[in-house]
C-alpha cells in the first residue's frame, strides 16, 4: 500500500552539524584535486577533470541524511568525501586501482558511486542519472520511507532532456527531489547566460510546481542551512530546484586548456571572490571557529596526509585484462521453478496479464508503469486489466513521456533492488528513453558489480494482426506501430532481449524476466497477442507447437539465455531454421508442409532469449543439419538477424554442404500501412517453403 509522510517529526532525523569537519573535506578535496591536476600533468594517468570552485556542495551533502541518496555531479569531490570520509577513492579511481570503491578502475576519475553510502553512478553523460534518480524517489515517495534524492548537476545539465525528465517527473508526482543546479558560469567552453536557457531558472522552476531558492554557492555553511530547510521541505511537500552560483576555478578539463576561451582578467576575478575555501574559512573565522593560521595548518596537514595515502595507493594492484568480463550481466540466482498447476487453453495476452499478477503476489512493491496501464482497460492493448482488477495500486499511470517511464521503473528498481516494470505502448516509441537504456545496461558492469538495474520493460512490437501473418493478412499497423525492434536493443551489451512465440513461454519468460538483476527488455509481438495454434495447409495443428496454447495456471519459469528446439517430421534432420516471434509460427508452418509433402524433418531453434542468445543450441542444430535458414521479422538492413547469420558462417562454414539462407522483411523503414503493400513487407510461410523445399530436394 502506498503510504506518504506528511509530518516533520517522523521524516526528520538528527543530522550533526559540524562546520569544521566540513571545511576539513573541502580542504581535502582541494588538495586532492591540485594534487591530481598535476599527477595528470606528470603523465601518471590519462585523464583529469577538474573540481575546483565547487567544494561547498559538501554543507548540502552534510545537510542530508545518510539513507538520502545522492547523484552527484562530477565534480563533487568534496561531497564525495562529505558522504564517505574516504579520501582513499578518489585517488585509487584516478590510479585505476582494482581498490577503487567507485569503479575497481574501471571508469575515469570522478565518476563517484558507492551503493554502501547510498552514491548512485555518475555517467559521464551530463545529466543522464537525472530519470533514475526520479525512479529513486518515486519509489521513496510510493513505500513512506522518509528519504529524498538530492540530484547534482552543472548549468548545462539543466539543457539537457534527462534533466527535464526529472523535472517533469518530480513536479508531477510531487517527488522528494532536491535538484541543485551547480552554475558555474561555464557549460565546457561556453558561457552560460543565453545558451543554457532563457529567463530566470528559478522562476521556471516555479512556474512548473517545484519550489525554488537561488543563493551564493561558495558559501559552505550557508549552503548548509538552505539544505537544511529544502530537504524538509523535499521531504513533506515535493520537489525543490536549488541554483547556486559558483566560479569554475579549473579549465573544463585536463584537456582544455582555461585560457583558450577564458578572458585571464576573468579567472583572477573568479579566484579572487568565488573560491570557497576562502569564503567559507573566512565565515568560519567569523564564527570564532578559525583563527588566523588555521586554513594553511589545515591544508598543509591534507598535503601531508594525501602523500601517505598516494604513496599506498600506488602500490595497489591494478585491473588485468581477465575480468573483462566480469559483471556483464546477472541471471537469476535461484533454480527454475517447474509448473505444478493445471493447464488451460490460453493466449498471449492472457498469459502475460497472468505472469504480472504472479509477480505481483509475490512482490508487494511491484509495480507497472506506463501510458494508460491503470486505466479500467489495462492499458491498449489490455495486458494489465487483472493487475487492475486484483492490485490496482500496482498499475500507474505515466505522462506521454518514454524516458519518464523508463526512469522511474529503472530508478525504482534500483532503490530496492528488484524488477519494476515500464510499459511502452509500441516499440518504435522508445527512442527517446534511448539513452537511458544504455546507461542502465552498463551500470553492472561500470560499478563492476556494486549496483544493478533489475528494471523490466514491456513494450508491442512487430505489426498488428491476430496471428500469424500466412493466417490473417495485412495488420494495418503502418508506420510507428509496426517495428519489430530487436537491433535497437541486441546490439546493447548488459541488456537482455526476450521475444517469445508462444503464451506457455511468454508467462514463465516474464515471471523469470522479474528474477534478474540485468534489465531486460520484453519485446511482445501484437500478432502473437490473440493467436492460435499454428496449422499446416490441410487445417491440422502442429502438434509439436499445440501444447504451448495451454498454460500452466500459478508460478512457473522458464530459464533466460536458453533456445527452444522443435522436431518437425520424423527422421534424419534435413536442415535447421533460427528464429523467434511471429517468424517461429511461420517457420512452424512452412516446416509442416515441406516434411509433408517431400518427407523432410526440421528443427526450429526458438531463440526466446534473443540477447545474448544461446550459442550452444544453435551450433547443436547447425551441425546435425549441416543447412540452416535464419527467419526473421526484421527490415533488410543492419539487423540482429543479419548478425546471426554472419554468426553462423563464421563458426560453421565448414559444416555447411549449402550456403546459409536468410529471410527478412524487405528493406524498407517500416511496414506500409495499406494491406497490399505491407502483405509485400512481410516474409511468410510461403517465401520459407521456398527455401525449405530447396534443402529438401538438394
Amino acid at each position: 500500500m502506498t503510504t506518504e509522510t506528511n509530518t516533520s517529526a517522523v521524516t526528520r532525523q538528527s543530522v550533526t552539524f559540524d562546520p569544521v569537519d566540513i571545511f576539513q573535506q573541502m580542504v581535502m578535496a582541494r588538495t586532492i584535486n591540485e594534487t591530481l591536476k598535476a599527477r595528470k600533468t606528470q603523465g601518471r594517468f590519462p585523464f583529469y577533470i577538474g573540481a575546483g570552485g565547487h567544494e561547498a556542495i559538501a554543507g548540502g551533502v552534510a545537510a542530508l541524511r545518510p539513507d538520502d541518496w545522492l547523484a552527484l555531479y562530477y565534480r563533487d569531490l568534496a561531497g564525495w568525501l562529505q558522504r564517505s570520509h574516504d579520501p582513499f577513492g578518489p585517488l585509487r579511481a584516478a590510479y585505476s586501482r582494482t581498490t577503487d570503491p567507485m569503479t575497481a578502475g574501471r571508469n575515469m576519475p570522478e565518476h563517484f558511486s558507492s551503493h554502501h553510502f547510498n552514491i548512485m553512478p555518475t555517467f559521464s553523460e551530463v545529466s543522464g542519472l537525472a530519470p533514475f534518480a526520479a525512479g529513486a524517489a518515486f519509489n521513496f515517495k510510493r513505500n513512506g520511507t522518509g528519504q529524498l534524492v538530492m540530484f547534482c548537476t552543472g548549468d548545462g545539465g539543466v539543457a539537457t532532456n534527462d534533466f527535464n525528465v526529472l523535472y517533469r517527473a518530480a513536479t508531477i508526482h510531487q517527488l522528494p527531489v532536491i535538484m541543485v543546479v551547480e552554475n558555474n558560469g561555464w557549460a565546457i567552453t561556453t558561457p552560460t547566460e543565453g545558451h543554457q536557457w532563457g529567463g530566470d531558472l528559478t522562476e521556471w522552476a516555479r512556474a512548473g510546481g517545484a519550489n525554488a531558492v537561488e543563493m551564493d554557492g561558495t558559501d559552505a555553511v550557508a549552503v548548509h542551512a538552505a539544505v537544511v530547510d529544502l530537504a524538509e521541505y523535499a521531504r513533506t511537500r515535493g520537489p525543490v530546484l536549488l541554483h547556486l552560483r559558483m566560479g569554475l576555478l579549473d579549465a573544463h578539463s585536463s584537456s582544455t586548456d582555461i585560457y583558450a576561451y577564458r578572458d585571464r582578467a576573468e579567472v583572477s576575478q573568479t579566484k579572487a571572490t568565488r573560491d570557497p575555501i576562502a569564503n567559507t574559512g573566512h565565515r568560519l573565522m567569523e564564527m570564532g571557529l578559525l583563527k588566523d593560521g588555521d586554513i594553511q595548518r589545515l591544508l598543509d596537514a591534507a598535503k601531508e596526509r594525501l602523500s601517505e595515502i598516494e604513496d599506498q595507493v600506488v602500490t595497489e594492484p591494478t585491473p588485468s585484462g581477465e575480468r573483462l568480463y566480469d559483471h556483464l550481466y546477472s541471471w537469476p540466482p535461484e533454480p527454475t521453478v517447474e509448473p505444478t498447476g493445471a493447464t488451460k487453453p490460453m493466449h498471449m495476452l492472457q498469459a502475460i496479464n497472468e505472469a504480472l499478477i504472479e509477480i505481483a503476489q509475490r512482490d508487494p512493491g511491484f509495480f507497472v508503469y506506463g501510458q494508460d496501464v491503470g486505466s479500467a482497460r489495462g492499458g491498449v492493448f489490455g495486458a494489465t486489466q487483472l493487475l487492475v482488477n486484483q492490485f490496482p495500486q500496482a498499475a500507474i499511470n505515466s505522462p506521454l513521456n518514454e524516458q519518464i517511464i523508463f526512469g522511474v521503473a529503472a530508478g525504482a528498481s534500483m532503490a530496492d533492488g528488484k524488477a519494476r516494470c515500464g510499459e511502452i505502448q509500441f516499440v518504435d516509441y522508445h527512442q527517446s528513453m534511448a539513452q537511458s537504456l544504455r546507461l542502465a545496461a552498463r551500470l553492472l558492469y561500470q560499478s563492476h558489480g556494486d549496483w544493478k538495474c533489475p528494471v523490466l520493460i514491456r513494450t508491442k512490437a512487430g505489426s498488428g494482426g491476430g496471428g500469424p501473418i500466412s493466417d490473417s493478412g495485412a495488420g494495418g499497423g503502418g508506420f510507428g506501430h509496426s517495428h519489430s525492434g530487436e537491433y535497437w536493443f541486441t546490439s546493447t551489451p548488459g541488456l537482455i532481449t526476450l521475444c517469445p512465440s508462444t503464451p506457455y513461454d511468454a508467462k514463465g519468460l516474464l515471471i523469470e524476466a522479474s528474477r534478474t538483476q540485468s534489465p531486460v527488455v520484453f519485446l511482445e509481438r501484437g500478432r502473437l497477442y490473440r493467436s492460435e495454434p499454428p496449422k499446416d495447409a490441410a487445417g491440422n495443428l502442429i502438434a509439436p507447437l499445440a501444447d504451448l496454447w495451454n498454460v500452466p495456471e500459478g508460478y512457473y519459469t522458464i530459464p533466460m539465455h536458453q533456445a527452444r528446439r522443435i522436431r518437425i517430421g520424423t527422421g534424419v534432420v534435413t536442415a535447421a531454421i533460427v528464429t523467434w516471434g511471429t517468424m517461429m509460427l511461420e517457420s512452424a508452418i512452412a516446416a509442416a508442409n515441406v516434411a509433408a509433402q517431400h518427407g523432410a524433418t526440421f528443427d526450429i531453434v526458438d531463440l526466446r532469449t534473443l540477447f545474448p542468445f544461446d550459442e550452444a543450441a544453435i551450433s547443436t542444430a547447425v551441425s546435425a543439419a549441416n543447412r540452416v535458414v535464419v527467419v526473421t521479422e526484421e527490415g533488410d538492413h543492419t539487423s540482429f538477424g543479419r548478425h546471426l547469420h554472419s554468426w553462423i558462417v563464421q563458426h560453421h562454414f565448414e559444416e555447411l554442404d549449402m550456403p546459409a539462407a536468410f529471410i527478412s522483411a524487405k528493406g524498407v523503414p517500416s511496414a506500409p500501412y495499406y494491406g497490399a503493400e505491407e502483405e509485400v513487407f512481410y516474409p511468410t510461410a510461403k517465401d520459407i517453403e521456398a527455401v525449405l523445399t530447396r534443402f529438401a530436394t538438394a
